[in-house]
């Protein structure tokens, strides 16, 4: 499932096992001709709303259709949270790989692409009532056929960020991962979460467009990073209410339904005015 490689690497973070690189520390690394685009085969690339949001754009693709065409949607029902990856990557080689081996839409590549070989692992450990986000770059286990790392350019791992554009996605990744630990954690998802509701959020997820031609909310009003966060509050908000329809999270008990116009009214306003 392509949920494991991400827990194996969360356990490894919890037992304090997952080697942590500094922005100081060094390596070698430089893609070669010789081995491009063999990353991209027979991959699971996991996926988050701003991975899609900025291929959907990239391409002037609706972001409904985008995921339709190039992603694969499963309900983890261990850990209750849907999880997303680039589908043809999975079954053979990346759709956007060209003859060459090069990334078509590089430029918006997605996170877990644009670090290679590094990669960032994140959980959250409550602590006295206060959650705390614990993060650790880590270099990720060598491939036997990837050359990158023989006679490469030396960087910092501060450097190779910084070159990758990256530190906006680790923003937007956190809103999505505080959300989903919320969703495991507080509200106990793996024990109401169902295909029907999963088919309810992935829409504030994963295709902001149909929300904003809805709201009538133009980009030049609410621009992009703005309306990620407000998209992540609202799923807070419905997945809260849902919960304590099955008698979980901090309203269980309130007669709450999720379904009432007044709820669907106070989440239209997290979308439009972000609270």
């Amino acid at each position: 499932m392509a949920f494991d490689f991400q827990q194996g690497v969360l356990e490894k973070l919890r037992d304090d096992t997952l080697e942590q690189l500094r922005p100081e520390d060094g390596f070698s690394f430089s893609c070669r001709d010789e081995c491009m685009g063999r990353c991209c085969c027979n991959i699971t690339i996991l996926l988050e709303p701003w991975d899609i949001e900025i291929m959907s754009r990239h391409l002037d693709m609706p972001g409904q259709r985008f995921f339709t065409e190039y992603c694969h949607l499963e309900l983890n029902r261990a850990a209750g949270w849907p999880v997303v990856w680039l589908l043809h990557a999975d079954q053979g080689h990346c759709a956007f790989m060209q003859p060459d081996g090069k990334c078509a839409i590089y430029l918006a590549r997605s996170g877990n692409c644009r670090t290679f070989p590094l990669g960032r692992a994140v959980r959250y450990v409550r602590e006295d009532g206060e959650t705390r986000r614990d993060e650790r770059v880590f270099m990720v286990e060598r491939m036997q056929f990837c050359q990158g790392r023989r006679s490469g350019r030396n960087w910092t791992v501060r450097e190779w960020l910084e070159d990758a554009d990256v530190f906006t996605w680790y923003r937007m990744s956190d809103q999505y991962t505080e959300l989903a630990d919320y969703a495991m954690r507080e509200l106990s998802s793996r024990d109401w979460m169902n295909d029907n509701v999963m088919r309810m959020i992935i829409p504030f997820l994963y295709a902001p467009d149909i929300l904003r031609k809805r709201l009538g909310a133009a980009v030049e009003k609410v621009d992009h990073l703005e309306f990620h966060r407000r998209r992540m509050e609202a799923v807070r908000a419905i997945i809260t209410d849902l919960a304590a329809g099955y008698g979980y999270g901090p309203r269980a008990g309130a007669g709450v339904t999720g379904t009432d116009g007044s709820f669907m009214e106070r989440v239209g306003k997290i979308l439009a005015h972000g609270k």
